[in-house]
């Protein structure tokens, strides 16, 4: 039985028909990565300017520091170019394994990011609402 984006070989093998299958998809799953790291990129902006504006929150990456000096629409304008700019090469690339493999990089990393938000929150909710973590550190 044929299925939808298998091309059926004189003598291929089940495993070639599979190969033939997986690669056809590559350019939905390309499309459908970057649009999860899109909106994961997304959360990590409004993470980090929610921190700015609180005060209680630098920026760690050397290149994005000065952006932040140029306010919330600097650190907006660095991310969403930078994100366009790679998604762009990744998207063009598409149809490689190697485009992929990068792709499923990024969005290991972004979501290791957002763990990372989590704990970093929680750890941040507890200081601002308990009055001996949140005291001035010259009582100490």
């Amino acid at each position: 039985m044929l299925k939808k984006g298998i091309v059926r070989l004189t003598g291929a093998t089940e495993s070639a028909r599979i190969n033939l299958a997986f690669q056809h998809d590559r350019p939905f799953r390309m499309v459908v990565l970057l649009a999860v790291v899109f909106v994961l990129n997304m959360f990590d902006l409004a993470f980090t300017q929610t921190q700015l504006i609180r005060g209680n929150f630098a920026e760690a990456n050397v290149f994005a520091t000065a952006a932040v000096d140029h306010g919330p629409a600097g650190i907006a304008a660095y991310k969403v170019l930078l994100f366009g700019a790679g998604a762009v090469i990744l998207y063009r690339c598409r149809r490689h394994w190697q485009s992929e493999a990068g792709a499923w990089v990024l969005l290991t990393c972004y979501s290791a990011l957002m763990v990372r938000w989590m704990i970093y929150l929680s750890i941040i909710e507890v200081c601002i609402s308990d009055p001996v973590v949140g005291a001035p550190p010259l009582l100490y």
